[in-house]
């Protein structure tokens, strides 16, 4: 289809000229205005979003839901990665743990969004619990029409990037002799066209937080040098700076069984959480700068609990602590 300003002698709207991948159909305008039309969420909906794989995004995801569950918030948590699932799949071993351990842990309402459609994102989270506190929506790593919208819909969007020039390519381009910012990167200019036209339509703002994420042990000066980056970058397309997660074979063993730091003192009899790894968490949801006043946390599987052997509950307790 061709876009109604081209042939026309009229110039193409701002978004269109900045980011050529929007087409007649899928610029900024129409994107706000299709969730607009729709009823009001009322959910702080946090969105966790980046145009590249391998970041973290459902992990972060999978952490922030349980955590704002532990303190007593009820939890949403929509998977739009319909092919890979992972966050879905956290959730599901967590529900598996509790009931194999025979216990109760706060974990969100959750489900895969099967079909792409704004609608059906919609009618998704008022399923699950439109009176919820917060609403997690983990996108895929792809650009898409869901995942503009899922950008669009955020209070606030999280930003993994892990410690590397080239994650931060999709933020915007440096000048590599000077440092300094020249233009924004592909994501970067998808989030800066739809922060504008959220504002343009009175939808309010999107709070931006890039978070470094997956550090591991390197050369001190290439991280200097990544933070030095991403502090210039962050002046030029405005958004904040989090500390994400270290890379810990205990956040990636601790997946499996659905399960973080944050769980293990609910659980009978297992070994001492790392307290640095409890720490990391909360000051992960700290970064989000998030409003809630903590409560008794009322979010827990609502399955039967299973009729486990004894023996297998051993196994299982024990296979945990191995994986620590």
């Amino acid at each position: 289809m061709t876009a109604m300003w081209k042939g026309s002698g009229a110039k193409p709207p701002l978004a269109a000229r900045i980011n050529p991948r929007w087409s007649d159909e899928e610029i900024p305008r129409n994107v706000v205005a299709d969730l607009a039309m729709r009823p009001r969420l009322h959910p702080h909906i946090i969105t966790f979003a980046n145009e590249k794989g391998g970041v973290g995004k459902s992990t972060l995801a999978f952490h922030v839901a349980v955590a704002l569950a532990h303190v007593g918030q009820q939890v949403v948590a929509v998977d739009l990665d319909r092919r890979q699932r992972t966050l879905e799949r956290g959730l599901t071993y967590r529900e598996g743990t509790a009931n194999n351990l025979g216990i109760r842990l706060p974990t969100p309402q959750f489900a895969v969004l099967e079909q792409p459609s704004t609608a059906s994102l919609f009618q998704t989270i008022n399923r699950l619990g439109g009176d919820a506190d917060f609403v997690i929506l983990d996108a895929a790593g792809s650009d898409s029409a869901i995942f503009r919208r899922a950008v669009a819909l955020a209070d606030t969007l999280v930003t993994p990037v892990n410690a590397s020039f080239l994650d931060l390519e999709l933020l915007g381009h440096l000048n590599p002799v000077s440092g300094v910012p020249e233009r924004a990167g592909c994501f970067g200019q998808t989030v800066a066209s739809l922060r504008e036209e959220r504002l343009t339509q009175e939808m309010g703002p999107i709070e931006w937080i890039v978070v470094k994420n997956r550090v591991r042990s390197a050369e001190k000066r290439h991280i200097s040098r990544v933070d030095d980056a991403l502090e210039r970058l962050s002046i030029a397309h405005d958004f904040r700076i989090g500390q994400g997660l270290t890379e810990r074979v205990a956040f990636r063993e601790l997946f499996q069984f659905g399960l973080t730091h944050l769980d293990l003192g609910l659980i009978p009899d297992m070994i001492r959480p790392h307290e640095s790894s409890r720490k990391e968490i909360a000051s992960l949801l700290d970064d989000l700068n998030l409003s809630f006043d903590k409560r008794v946390h009322t979010s827990v599987s609502n399955r039967p609990a299973a009729r486990v052997l004894r023996r297998t509950r051993q196994d299982f307790r024990a296979a945990i602590s191995n994986a620590l």
